[in-house]
């Protein structure tokens, strides 16, 4: 037997995921189509003995247990609908949780690797899992189609074997269908997948750069290429409902056809008297049942088949290699911060580095050297957010080992343009966690956060705006610095965090910032001349044209 494909274990692994809510879901779907099912008969038979014969006592009787059998389906679709969404939740709950826990450990390079862009990445958060959930939400279906098939069969047979034959006839037809269509559409919807991944990385760099595009008058650019990706998801939706509504179609009109040719081959046996008028009538409620139950089947496939696509997508994220290590692990509260031979390689383009570093509690050390030199690239490597050759240590343990939530309790890093979320100053502080307000305003002071919202009468609570663009740069860079400084972490690494203050408010911001670090270590990327007079070292990285074999160390005293 072969390996299963990536996607069919994702598929597996949601269907254990939901199994107890999906069992509870079968029984309650069992009962409704057992008491639906009944329905027609119980109708046949009150024709044939109540209605018939005029025999009001008869269908008096028939008619309660009519009502009794239809309360029974209405609860038994109550319970089914009820557990099979609870199934779908969380299994949902699940798949987004594991999603999201594989983006947040991977670096950044391999996420681009093995997921497109951002873009795509949140389509297949989201439309992706759509899919695959849908599919699990339609899985005790199957148990109905079954009971169907399983109690009908013998039931025709009952009534007139040529009946049965006329049911058994569009088997053959319908396999053939469901053979030729499913692969076909699954390739149409892998396409379409696809084309949804690039509109939305689109997208994002839409958002992202359009303003200073717009600045040079070259906006228009990516607008075409919206456009352009746009027109591409229309054709590629087209093309893939041309075959889905092919495939419906057709296996619609085949079991209609049997319905129209049991109804001509019922009537003559109920002229005949082979069977009765209550039979003739079950019968055709019947064939509706086998209609109904046919196109559902085929809508089950279709949600299996997108449920592939979809997990086998899914499946390129989940399964790049993360960090390993224990979640409960910790780091050191305090210690000497190790670079040995930090090396950042790039396809196509020099390396940067390497770095040797050696930085005590209490050390400011700077990174330094003209534009292009990789002064942010070596930071992020430090904070293990690229990959990078060489090793990084603090307190004696290799940062590249623990779990990334002990990584994060230990390393700060504040870049120079940071992201800021949509809401308050105050919501986006308290991301890492809640704190009490002496904690808040105390690192606000430190930060320098509080002269930077002085003229804003909202104070804290000042909405911040899409991706922060109601505050100015320098706001946004004290923001991002005031959250770091809240979760306690022993290692600050600073990329340029203050290129956007004016020179007095970057004075104070940074003797603040001094006084309060004396215990931790701190690694600055800057050239600021503000920042460097404050460093105890320096580290001058070589221009790219020219780099050396190792940085040059050139100690300072503040």
């Amino acid at each position: 037997m072969s390996n299963p494909t990536p996607a069919t274990r994702l598929l597996r692994q949601c269907l254990a995921d939901a199994r107890p809510y999906l069992a509870r879901s079968a029984c309650w779907a069992a009962l409704r189509q057992l008491a639906f099912l009944a329905l027609p008969w119980l109708l046949g038979r009150a024709v044939d003995n109540g209605v018939k014969d005029g025999d009001t006592t008869a269908a008096a009787g028939y008619a309660a247990v009519f009502l009794c059998a239809a309360t029974a389906e209405y609860a038994g679709m109550r319970g089914w609908q009820k557990w099979s969404n609870l199934a779908e939740a969380h299994a949902g709950a699940r798949l987004r949780t594991r999603l999201l826990g594989s983006v947040l450990t991977v670096d950044t390079d391999t996420l681009e690797r093995g997921a497109d862009r951002t873009g795509d990445l949140a389509v297949r958060a989201t439309r992706d899992v759509d899919a695959v959930l849908a599919w699990v939400h339609g899985l005790t279906t199957w148990v109905v189609i079954g009971l169907t098939g399983l109690l009908l069969g013998p039931a025709l047979f009952g009534l007139d074997p040529l009946l049965l034959l006329v049911a058994l006839a569009t088997v053959p037809v319908l396999l053939l269908v469901n053979r030729v269509f499913p692969p076909l559409y699954a390739r149409r919807a892998e396409a379409l997948s696809r084309a949804h991944g690039r509109r939305g990385s689109t997208v994002e760099e839409l958002l992202a750069a359009l303003l200073p595009l717009r600045g040079v008058g070259a906006d228009h650019l990516l607008v075409e290429r919206h456009h352009r990706h746009s027109a591409q998801i229309t054709r590629r939706t087209l093309r893939l409902a041309s075959v889905g509504a092919a495939w419906e179609a057709i296996a619609f009109v085949v079991p209609l056809l049997a319905v129209v040719a049991g109804l001509l081959l019922g009537g003559h046996a109920a002229i005949d008297g082979r069977i009765t008028v209550g039979q003739l009538t079950t019968f055709a409620l019947w064939m509706g049942t086998v209609s109904v139950a046919v196109g559902v089947t085929v809508d089950r496939l279709g949600d299996r088949a997108d449920a592939l696509v979809a997990a086998g997508r899914i499946s390129e994220v989940l399964d790049l290699p993360a960090p390993t290590g224990d979640g409960s692990a910790t780091l050191p509260r305090r210690g000497t911060l190790v670079a040995t031979g930090l090396t950042v390689h790039r396809a196509g383009r020099a390396p940067i580095g390497p770095l040797d570093l050696t930085a005590e509690p209490g050390e400011w050390i700077v990174l330094t050297g003209p534009t292009g030199c990789g002064k942010s690239t070596l930071l992020r490597a430090l904070a293990r957010l690229v990959p990078a050759a060489g090793t990084v240590d603090f307190g004696g343990h290799d940062l590249a080992a623990p779990h990334p939530d002990a990584l994060y309790r230990t390393v700060g890093f504040v870049p120079e343009h940071p992201l800021l979320l949509d809401g308050t100053v105050v919501d986006n502080l308290l991301l890492g966690g809640d704190r009490d307000a002496e904690e808040l305003a105390a690192a606000c002071e430190v930060a320098g956060l509080d002269l930077a919202l002085a003229g804003l009468p909202a104070g804290l609570d000042t909405p911040v705006g899409e991706r922060g663009g109601a505050l100015s740069g320098g706001q946004r860079q004290l923001v991002a610095l005031t959250r770091t400084l809240l979760r306690g972490c022993p290692v600050l690494l600073l990329d340029d965090v203050t290129s956007a203050l004016d020179a007095a408010t970057e004075a104070q911001v940074l003797a603040r910032l001094r006084d309060a670090t004396t215990g931790h270590v701190v690694v600055f990327a800057s050239h600021s001349p503000a920042v460097r007079a404050l460093a105890d070292r320096e580290i001058t990285l070589a221009g790219p044209a020219a780099r050396p074999s190792h940085p040059t160390l050139e100690p300072r005293h503040a």
